[in-house]
């Protein structure tokens, strides 16, 4: 025969319930899921990266897609040649060049490339953007930012 403390089992029970909403509080979507749904869609015409771009950058072209432009830029989401990265890609649209920037991380959010004219960032729906704000960031859709 066992014997337990009274209200052992309601204080085990309540302590459970509550680790598991801070656990749930602490870990909400970080929106990388949605940036990763990109690339379930099928490549549109506009989301293809020039020939000569793609000789400059290490990312898979049949994975590049379309994020935006601004300034005589446009950025793509892409893979990495070995599938495993998320590569931001930057497109100096008057020069024809372009530039990437990857990241082996489950969330790319903060991941940073620039061509010394333009920079722009990942940011995923969720990041708190207040903070990139004030520092000078614009936010050009719903993954990225530029500067």
């Amino acid at each position: 025969m066992t014997s337990a403390v009274p209200g052992t089992t309601l204080r085990a029970g309540v302590a459970v319930v509550l680790g598991a909403a801070l656990l749930t509080a602490c870990t909400p979507s970080d929106g990388t899921q949605e940036l990763e749904s990109l690339f379930d869609e099928e490549q549109q015409a506009e989301d293809v990266l020039p020939d000569a771009v793609l000789d400059e950058v290490v990312v898979d072209g049949d994975t590049t897609r379309r994020l935006g432009a601004d300034d005589g830029a446009t950025f793509y989401a892409a893979r990495a040649n070995e599938g495993a990265s998320t590569c931001l890609v930057l497109v100096d649209d008057a020069a024809g060049e372009g530039v990437s920037s990857c990241t082996m991380t489950p969330n790319p959010t903060g991941t940073e490339v620039s061509n010394g004219t333009s920079k722009a960032m990942f940011v995923v729906p969720g990041t708190d953007f207040t903070s990139l704000e004030q520092s000078g960031w614009t936010r050009l859709g719903d993954f990225l930012a530029v500067r």
